[in-house]
This record gives C-alpha cells, structure tokens and sequence, in this order.
C-alpha cells in the first residue's frame, strides 16, 4: 500500500513525540511570537498543526480559550500532559488535517501556525482553512522556517528531508507572503529571527538513520571547507561541534473585506 505524505508526518511525529518537552528545542521562539501576535484577553484561538500545543499552551494564559489540532494523537497526548502539568484549563486538543479544519467559517479571534508549512503537502490548503475560520475583525498568525535564497532552495530542502523523510518544502518569504495574500488576506507585518541550532540535537531528534547523518555532516563540512553554500549558514563550535541556522518568518494577517 502506499503510504501518504500526512502518514509519513505520522509516523515522524509519532516517533518525536517523546522529544517535545517544555525547554529547550521545542520552545524556541515561542515569546517571539506571542509578541508578534498580540495576543488579547477575549480571543478564541486555534492553534493549527499545533504538534503538542507548544505556542497554543503559550497563548492559553493570555486568551480566552485555545483549540490546538494535529494529524500525530501521540503529539496531542504529550500537549494534553503538559497542558496538565501546567495547570491550564482552557485549551483543547483535537485530531484533524489542517487542510480540512473542523469548525465553521469565521470562528476564531486569532488564528495561528508555528514550523507546519514546511511540513505539509499542501501549505496553500493550509493558510486558506486558517483565513476561512478567522472572523473578520480577526487575525492570523503564521511562523515557519524559509529559504534565504531561491538558489539554495534546492538543497537546503535535500538536505532537510535527508534528516526528515515528512519534511515536504522549506519555502521562500514571498512564495508565504503570496499564500497568504492569495488566500483572502493582507498582510498586517512581517517579523524575522535567526535560530541557532546544533547539528547532533537536531539529528537526535528525528533519529536520523547514521547514513543520512553522514551524508548531512559531510556536506556542512563541505560548505566549512569552503564549498558551495547549503543554504543553512553552518558554523564551528569551541568543542568542535556543528552549529547552523534557520532563518523564521512571522506573518500576521486579517481577512479582506468581503472575504467569506
């Protein structure tokens, strides 16, 4: 049998769940983005592709209620224990597709989506359910990694699904400035920040099999070395390690008039 793209991002998060915990990896730029998108006291939010929830448990004290949905029932699991831990009551979690979201038109205060576009088969399916279940007067949120430069789209995105088999298509700023825009919003800000990463955590994560991590260890060193660039800015540590980086974007939006 075939198996699809959204069983692949299954099967991937399924195997991360354990990994999502409340520090480190998993909560980067988490207060950047609350900042980025204002979040009020009365706002319903979703939170969509939400993994374990790590942005919708960061809004939760600050809004009303969260609705956080994801494809992976082993990443809800792991948000719903945190949830707990935390003592948060209004959020919950749902199992669902992005690109088919549960809920009716223009539902929610504030709608939001960290580090998924990349991730799916569609992402224009994706930010168009968002802009659908925004109310009017409502706001979008959308934060994901892209490519610095359409040169080395390529293979930063080789190299990305290399570590990540479900990883679908890092995308330019502008190819997520015009999903936007095409699906029924303006553009309301644009907010940038680099992200260190090292390069044996980010391969622990996913469980990178060892030939993938040799193939991806040999191409940083490459671009080290004075080779051509992968698109991910690598760079030596003190202990002799490998740092790199990915560059975020964050969105916020609001319907058009006269959309529905």
């Amino acid at each position: 049998m075939m198996t699809s793209h959204n069983d692949r991002i299954r099967e991937q998060f399924r195997l991360q769940a354990p990994t999502f915990e409340n520090a480190g990896f998993s909560n980067r730029g988490l207060a950047w983005i609350v900042e980025q998108v204002a979040p009020r006291r009365e706002d319903m939010v979703l939170d969509v592709a939400a993994g374990a929830g790590h942005l919708g448990r960061a809004l939760a004290p600050l809004v009303s209620h969260v609705s956080a949905i994801d494809l992976t029932p082993e990443m809800l699991v792991q948000g719903r224990r945190l949830a707990d831990e935390s003592g948060l009551r209004n959020i919950a979690f749902c199992v669902g597709d992005a690109v088919r979201l549960p809920w009716l038109d223009r539902q929610f205060d504030l709608v939001v989506c960290r580090l998924a576009l990349h991730q799916v088969a569609d992402p224009a399916a994706v930010v168009r359910e968002m802009v659908r279940v925004t109310r009017p007067d409502g706001r979008i949120g959308i934060t994901d990694m892209f490519v610095p430069a359409a040169e080395l789209a390529d293979e930063t995105n080789r190299l990305e699904r290399l570590r990540d088999p479900s990883h679908n298509r890092t995308l330019a700023r502008e190819e997520i400035l015009d999903m936007v825009e095409n699906a029924g919003a303006e553009v309301v800000s644009e907010a940038y920040e680099d992200f260190g990463l090292g390069l044996d955590d980010w391969l622990d994560r996913t469980r990178t099999p060892d030939d993938a991590r040799a193939q991806i260890l040999s191409r940083f060193t490459e671009e080290l070395d004075g080779g051509p660039a992968t698109g991910l800015a690598p760079s030596r540590t003190e202990d002799g390690g490998i740092r790199f980086i990915h560059p975020w974007i964050t969105v916020t939006a609001t319907p058009r008039p006269g959309m529905r």
